[in-house]
């Protein structure tokens, strides 16, 4: 009889252990792979700025549509060109700032969504329940919680612009 009741707490130990290895190993299987795609974005938002020396607004828009729709998923979000990169044309020669931003979100087990501040408004002063926040008002306390929250990927380059000498030989 012991041994039976050992071995049913140590399996009810294991499990949790499981699954928190498991949930380890997903976030660092997910974080290589979303900096691996951000890496490459700023790759090509850098080799766009040495060419023109600046990013173009018809390039900046299709980079910008591409980090929105192809990269933002459940583990990164909020990604988007740091405020320093450069968009308007500079002199060739001059050095210029590229970069790419990203907030990426740990997934572990059982993360319930997180309440805002004033989801509901409890008891007014007349002892009567105030009512409850629309949702369509929550979902975007939500997002401007997660747009305002502090990036945790940032790549970025300072680069010299290319100098061009036809005359030499």
């Amino acid at each position: 009889m012991r041994d039976g009741v050992k071995t049913i707490f140590k399996t009810l130990i294991k499990v949790p252990i499981i699954i928190l290895a498991s949930y380890a190993v997903f976030n660092v299987f997910a974080f290589l792979l979303s900096y691996m795609k951000l890496l490459g974005v700023s790759y090509v938002a850098l080799q766009t700025g040495v060419e023109n020396n600046y990013i173009p607004p018809n390039e900046q828009s299709t980079l910008q549509y591409y980090m929105t729709n192809s990269l933002e998923t459940g583990v990164l979000s909020n990604v988007k060109f740091t405020d320093d990169t450069t968009f308007e044309r500079k002199q060739y020669g001059e050095e210029i700032t590229i970069g790419v931003e990203a907030k990426y979100n740990f997934i572990w087990p059982l993360m319930p969504t997180e309440q805002i501040h004033g989801e509901f408004e409890g008891l007014n002063s007349t002892n009567n329940f105030g009512g409850y926040r629309i949702d369509a008002e929550l979902e975007q306390a939500r997002q401007d919680k997660i747009d305002n929250s502090d990036t945790n990927i940032v790549i970025k380059y300072n680069v010299p612009g290319l100098r061009y000498y036809p005359d030499l030989d």
